[in-house]
């Protein structure tokens, strides 16, 4: 017997619920389908809300970031949402309906200890700092100091980093790198913010606390607005931050 084709199987099967539904009335055809064709039904309308989701997502949701943190080995609350989050949103004026304001406290690797970085909190910041999308990272000074050597993160004496670096001179904290070639002597990969709100008003370490800025930063203005915002200086400026169609930031 010759097999039948997928068109052949399908349009055989029409033909024969056709003939079970011709008979019926209206109520009954109706019955029937709810009966026996549920589940077929159930998937197609979940595919086509999954379908509208995806589209919506990759249309309408908000891509881009403001500034995105990571404060790494802490236990208070200070992800996106928190008390810090907002108060940053409003000390700078960032409208969030146009691009993230990113903050997370979830990520925990110690750089300073033997396989500290074996686990995936370390591999995500690494893909952050590779993409430019993280600008700053905090957490003790020798986890800084160690992961000063790493070549991810910003030398404040460089040119991108020297303004930073000689604003909070005597904040500067320091690392070798590990590539020779590029410093046989250390560089200052680091402020020290121990004083800082992020510890004296949001408690987000019980000793001493480093904040070291991505070598990859696209955004060093807000860094510089971060700075100035955890140490108590003046906002400088007072309109909202919007994005306009090309992704500028305008103020």
């Amino acid at each position: 017997m010759k097999k039948q084709s997928t068109k052949q199987r399908l349009d055989r099967w029409r033909r024969e619920e056709q003939a079970k539904l011709a008979p019926m009335t209206r109520k009954e055809r109706l019955e029937y389908i709810a009966e026996y064709y549920w589940l077929l039904i159930l998937g197609v309308v979940g595919g086509i809300v999954l379908l509208g989701y995806i589209v919506y997502r990759a249309n309408f949701t908000v891509k881009d970031y403001w500034f995105y943190a990571i404060y790494a080995n802490t236990n208070a609350e200070a992800g996106s949402g928190s008390e810090l989050w907002s108060d940053f949103r409003d000390y700078g004026s960032y409208d969030t309906k146009q691009k993230k304001l990113m903050m997370n406290s979830a990520s925990y690797f110690d750089p300073s200890i033997t396989g500290g970085t074996n686990n995936s909190y370390f591999q995500s910041f690494v893909a952050l700092v590779e993409s430019g999308d993280l600008d700053i990272i905090t957490m003790g000074r020798a986890g800084i100091e160690a992961l000063g050597t790493s070549g991810r993160l910003m030398d404040l004496s460089s040119e991108d980093g020297k303004e930073i670096g000689e604003k909070y001179a005597d904040r500067l904290v320091y690392a070798l790198p590990y590539d020779t070639e590029y410093s046989e002597t250390e560089i200052p990969i680091g402020i020290d913010v121990s004083d800082s709100l992020l510890v004296n008003k949001y408690g987000l370490y019980e000793e001493d606390c480093v904040l070291a800025v991505s070598a990859y930063t696209k955004r060093p203005e807000e860094v510089k607005q971060f700075l100035a915002f955890i140490f108590g200086e003046t906002a400088d400026f007072s309109e909202s931050r919007t994005a306009d169609a090309a992704g500028n930031t305008t103020a």
